[in-house]
């Protein structure tokens, strides 16, 4: 259910929407929810605060839109990557490799919002009650698709599959979490090098 607050009948938005998001979603991504004031927020959008209300709502709603788009958008992005990195054991070292190039961006070092959020909420907050076990539950999915490249073509292993995609999505949460403590760039090198030497014992 959304959780966008109707606008006012009759009254025209006097910014743009989706450039205020991206704008307050980097706000949270950087400072956390608890350290983002909403005078931080009108700040950051550049946008009137009873603006902000009647189009976001409260601070609590407006943050839950911007775990839900976020969520929307991480998910889209780790189907390009896997869509681009081919079959095969190959397709996962590649896979790897991609999100390696991307930590490695001013915005990959950030880490990931849901799972920054989760540690901070503990996986919940009003408006969006159940975003970590939702992002969870997706991010399982993507690597179950993952991890059945590593079995020989044509053959099947639910139960395998299964075990390995847990694996991988621990991993790649573990990958969020190095590289948002910036402990600096051979230790991100060295966690990256462990699931290639991991997903080398698949083959």
């Amino acid at each position: 259910m959304s959780t966008t607050v109707p606008h006012t009948a009759g009254r025209p938005r006097a910014f743009d929407e989706e450039a205020v998001l991206n704008r307050l979603t980097t706000l949270f991504w950087k400072q956390g929810y608890g350290h983002t004031s909403m005078t931080d927020i009108v700040d950051a959008s550049g946008v009137h605060k009873p603006s902000l209300y009647r189009t976001f709502g409260s601070k609590e709603e407006l943050f839950a839109t911007v775990l839900r788009r976020y969520h929307a958008e991480q998910l889209g992005m780790l189907a390009q990557l896997q869509a681009e990195s081919g079959p095969g054991i190959g397709g996962i070292h590649t896979f790897f490799d991609k999100f390696e190039e991307f930590a490695g961006t001013e915005v990959g070092s950030l880490g990931c919002l849901l799972v920054m959020s989760a540690n901070e909420l503990r996986g919940s907050t009003p408006g969006y009650e159940d975003f970590a076990t939702d992002y969870g539950r997706a991010l399982r999915i993507q690597m179950t698709t993952l991890a059945a490249q590593a079995l020989p073509e044509g053959s099947t292993n639910d139960g395998l599959t299964a075990q390995r995609a847990e694996i991988l999505s621990m991993m790649f949460i573990g990958l969020q979490v190095t590289v948002r403590s910036q402990t600096g760039a051979e230790h991100v090198r060295s966690a990256f090098a462990a699931i290639h030497a991991l997903v080398d014992t698949w083959q």
